[in-house]
């Protein structure tokens, strides 16, 4: 389990006056290949580092910035910087660091609050007031303090630099593939399953529904190839994200997923779902029974979608 240390209550963590720190910064939102290889490096421990860490804002700042949907949540993040070394994660609010100056917030909060000793950032960092502050002054700052900073290069997936951005506008076009390449892993929505209209299941497909939390990135609407995770078991299904335009046409957008070979009561429970393959656009049908008939043909091409998957990518 991750530690964590609340820079504006204090808690959960406190550093001793002996911890040496190395320390990813940035928002991360999406934990891609980029950020991975960068958060890779902050694991590294040498010399006197003592711990590998993160220093992020709990809400990433183009989202409080300029409203940008978040491709994870707080609680899908955290495990993935475990997954990858860190030991510590240091949660800032973003209102307070943005007033300070750079040479502020590189000596007062990283190095001595922190105690970092290391940091490390893309070659885009930017921080302060203003977004002053620059890769390269952080280093220049950090060897004036007798401490280090190691600056990432650009990541690049198929010649082009692997960012939030790309992998938010690869979902907007149903392109699910392309976000899962540079993400390392599919998209995904983890979230309660909620109670609908039943009516999959008077047609003999009950599904499992799911609310994209506000502000979320929400996936081009239409029906997917998924993978459910429940429980620590994993099932192939189909989903449809949308607003069920043929029998509600709901404000918000759902996900709708009918999982293969599964029999269970999931009202409550908090299940993974994750975006492999686009089939086809949401639409809206004339009647239920054509809705029945196409999802049945979701279905087959859902199968027929993991079967292919097997078949290219055996274990």
């Amino acid at each position: 389990m991750i530690k964590i240390l609340d820079l504006q209550t204090g808690k959960e963590y406190s550093l001793s006056p002996n911890d040496r720190l190395s320390c990813a910064i940035g928002n991360f939102d999406g934990v891609h290949a980029g950020h991975q290889k960068l958060i890779s490096v902050a694991a590294e421990k040498d010399g006197e580092i003592t711990k590998s860490s993160i220093f992020t804002f709990a809400v990433p700042t183009s989202h409080i910035k300029n409203g940008a949907s978040l491709l994870t949540s707080p609680e899908e993040r955290y495990p993935i910087f475990r997954s990858l070394g860190i030991e510590l994660l240091i949660l800032a609010d973003f209102e307070e660091i943005a007033v300070l100056s750079p040479e502020s917030f590189a000596e007062d909060i990283l190095f001595r609050r922190c105690q970092v000793r290391r940091a490390v950032c893309g070659f885009n960092f930017r921080y302060g007031k203003h977004a002053r502050g620059t890769s390269e002054s952080l280093k220049k700052s950090f060897e004036a303090l007798g401490g280090r900073t190691t600056i990432c290069e650009p990541y690049r997936f198929r010649g082009q630099t692997i960012s939030s951005s790309e992998i938010r506008e690869a979902l907007a076009v149903g392109n699910p593939e392309r976000a899962l390449a540079m993400m390392r892993r599919p998209y995904s929505l983890t979230a309660e399953v909620i109670h609908g209209k039943k009516l999959g299941r008077t047609l003999g497909f009950p599904t499992a529904n799911q609310r994209f939390p506000k502000g979320r990135t929400v996936p081009k609407f239409g029906v997917y190839a998924v993978r459910i995770r429940i429980d620590g078991n994993v099932y192939c299904g189909v989903a449809n994200v949308g607003v069920r335009p043929t029998v509600e046409n709901t404000v918000s957008a759902n996900c709708e997923t009918f999982i293969f070979d599964y029999h269970g009561d999931l009202y409550g429970k908090t299940i993974t779902t994750e975006f492999y393959g686009f089939l086809r656009p949401e639409r809206h049908f004339s009647d239920v029974q054509a809705l029945k008939s196409a999802v049945e043909l979701d279905m087959q091409s859902a199968a027929l979608y993991f079967q292919a998957e097997k078949e290219n990518h055996p274990l």
